[in-house]
C-alpha cells in the first residue's frame, strides 16, 4: 500500500476527475510537460506533509499526526481571453466538490479550505499557462512504523 500522503493525493485527483469543468487531474510534476489547448482547464495536485509523533510509547507503535497542505492548482491556456472568469468558475466547482472530507481513504481530520492564490503565469514545455491555486489543510493519523496505514479507516 502506498504512503498515506500518496493515497491522499490520489484521492484528491480522483475527486477532481469527477468535476465536469476540469479536463484532467494530474500530479504537480505534470507542470513541465507539454499541453495542448484541449487539455485545459487542468488541475495539478501537490501534497506537502509535516508530522508530529506522539510522545512516549514504543518505537514502531507511536501514533503520528501527519498534517497536510494540499494545493490544487487550476491552469488555463495563457492565450485564453476569459482566463480569470474560467479560473474563478473552475475554482468554485472545486470548492463545492471538496466540502466533504470523505475521500475514501479513511478518516481525514480537520479538512479546511484555507484560501486561493492570485493568478500567476507558470512555464510548461509548450509555453505558459495561467494558474490559480486553491489550498486546503488536513490531518491523518498513522503509526510511526506504518506510514501507509490510516489509523482510522
Amino acid at each position: 500500500m502506498p504512503h498515506v500522503r500518496t493515497q491522499l493525493r490520489n484521492a484528491v485527483k480522483t475527486r477532481l476527475s469527477t468535476i465536469p469543468s476540469i479536463k484532467g487531474a494530474h500530479n504537480m510534476s505534470r507542470h513541465f510537460r507539454d499541453y495542448q489547448h484541449d487539455n485545459f482547464p487542468a488541475a495539478l495536485v501537490a501534497v506537502m506533509e509535516t508530522s508530529t509523533p506522539q510522545p512516549g510509547g514504543l518505537i514502531g507503535e507511536r501514533p503520528v499526526t501527519r498534517s497536510y497542505r494540499i494545493q490544487i492548482q487550476i491552469g488555463v491556456d495563457v492565450d485564453e481571453p476569459d482566463a480569470e472568469d474560467i479560473l474563478d468558475a473552475v475554482g468554485l466547482d472545486v470548492e463545492k466538490a471538496f466540502v466533504s472530507p470523505e475521500l475514501g481513504i479513511g478518516k481525514v481530520a480537520n479538512w479546511v479550505y484555507t484560501g486561493t492564490s492570485a493568478i500567476d503565469g507558470q512555464p510548461t514545455e509548450s509555453g505558459f499557462m495561467l494558474t490559480q491555486t486553491l489550498s486546503y489543510t488536513a490531518e491523518i493519523q498513522t503509526l510511526d512504523a506504518s506510514p501507509d496505514i490510516n489509523l482510522h479507516p
